[in-house]
């Protein structure tokens, strides 16, 4: 159980608030949300672009987590407490992603605002990340956020799991059913446009999800290994019916790997014939370049978060799609 703080003192000094998530997902072509909108603040920019396709006109949204830094390492500057405190509802992904934010939302948020979490009810599979230096986090009920509700999200927050629960396209729905019910209950005035926008976006990614199985569909069953940088791809894999093998950093994507490690995952690669090795670009792709080199495998691309070259859910998971077809259906690597 993890302690949930009290509001701290508002911080000196001019607060920067961070660029409203519709510029950041590529959705800045509606007016302006009308004076005393609601005021939602995600931690991530996924999941403030989900909010924002169910927002419409009708509220706010701020991502904390900038366009394309890596969730889980990202230091909130000194504004970010204000933004939080300000706030009407929070959006957090839960099962502990943005670890060194969260504390920084739990003891900023005021009472009796909603913390959601937008992972909610799915089930998540082992894994997640060793963050070294983390505090322990202690919540105590009855602290701050009362009732049940509270209480589970709270657990969530800081819950065991793999958090990188998005990149299953029906998962992605989930979070968006989640928010949907949050807003609702928060604004039950615009609860119908909520309603409405959801259900236009679910749709929308219902034909997505058929779209990635169909483009993966083009690897064949004996080449459908994943060898990635972090351990972010369980889902999509899951879903998709591939398989991660190998991870290059799988407990702490930020943490410099052995050299025992890279020289085990070059002859996992070799031994399977595994044509393609996928770096991420918020992570130096060192040790992937290394063990490319010594196994002969290609070098491409996977995202585990919305990036300036891929803004969007929908783009993220197009590009993924693609480069696991571009590495794995064809040869030109090891194998």
């Amino acid at each position: 159980m993890h302690r949930v703080r009290s509001l701290v003192p508002v911080l000196l000094g001019a607060a920067l608030l961070l660029a409203a998530c519709s510029s950041a997902a590529g959705e800045g072509d509606g007016d302006a949300s009308e004076p005393g909108a609601l005021h939602v603040v995600a931690t991530t920019p996924l999941i403030a672009e989900f909010a924002q396709h169910v927002v419409g006109d009708d509220a706010e949204v701020e991502s904390l987590i900038p366009l394309g830094a890596d969730l889980h390492s990202w230091q909130p500057p000194t504004s970010v407490a204000r933004t939080i405190a300000q706030a009407d509802v929070l959006l957090v992904n839960g099962y502990n992603l943005e670890a060194s934010l969260l504390d920084v939302v739990t003891e900023n948020a005021p009472r009796g605002v909603p913390l959601v979490v937008a992972s909610a009810g799915l089930e998540p599979l082992e894994g997640g990340h060793d963050h070294g230096d983390d505090e322990d986090h202690d919540h105590e009920e009855g602290e701050d956020h009362e009732g049940d509700e509270d209480h589970e999200a709270g657990d969530l927050v800081y819950a065991e799991g793999d958090p990188h629960l998005w990149l299953s396209v029906p998962n992605a729905i989930a979070y968006v059913e989640n928010i949907r019910d949050a807003l609702v209950a928060a604004d039950a005035e615009h609860a119908a446009g909520y309603e409405e926008r959801a259900s236009a976006f679910v749709e929308e990614l219902q034909a997505l999800d058929g779209e990635i199985h169909e483009t993966l569909s083009a690897i064949p069953q004996g080449r459908r290994t994943i060898v990635a940088f972090h351990d972010a791809y369980q889902y999509l894999a899951h879903e998709y019916g591939l398989e991660v093998v190998a991870s290059v950093a799988p407990a702490n994507p930020n943490q410099e790997t052995s050299a025992g490690a890279i020289a085990d995952i070059v002859r996992q690669v070799e031994a399977l014939g595994v044509p393609a090795v996928f770096k991420e670009p918020e992570f130096s792709a060192q040790s992937l370049e290394l063990i490319a080199q010594e196994s002969g495998a290609r070098v491409l691309e996977l995202y585990n978060t919305p990036t300036d070259d891929v803004p969007t859910y929908a783009e993220m998971m197009r590009a993924n799609a693609a480069a696991l077809v571009d590495g794995l259906a064809v040869d030109g690597g090891a194998g």
